[in-house]
């Protein structure tokens, strides 16, 4: 691994400490479509969906390589987020 990329995760490591910065790359990676179906039954629109995948795979092999624990704990954390809001709007 080059000092550069060392140098990157250092920073993505100090930026999801952050609760802002977990929303947005939450939000970011929901536009990716990584659980989603890609194939739409028209080729260039198939090819625009891989490719939004493909970058919201990049995202997460960067989240992985700067700590493995970061994309599980904010599947976990956007997940209680969402039971919190959910649970606030029936009470």
């Amino acid at each position: 691994m080059d000092k550069e990329y060392e140098v990157l995760l250092g920073f993505v490591q100090d930026a999801m400490r952050q609760r802002h910065v977990r929303d947005i790359m939450w939000h970011i990676l929901s536009l990716c479509g990584l659980y989603s179906d890609q194939f739409s039954g028209n080729r260039e629109h198939t090819d625009y969906l891989l490719g939004q995948r493909s970058i919201g795979l990049a995202i997460l092999q960067l989240l992985e390589d700067a700590d493995p624990s970061i994309y599980p704990r904010l599947l976990l954390e956007m997940n209680n987020l969402t039971k919190e809001e959910n649970n606030a709007r029936t009470e």
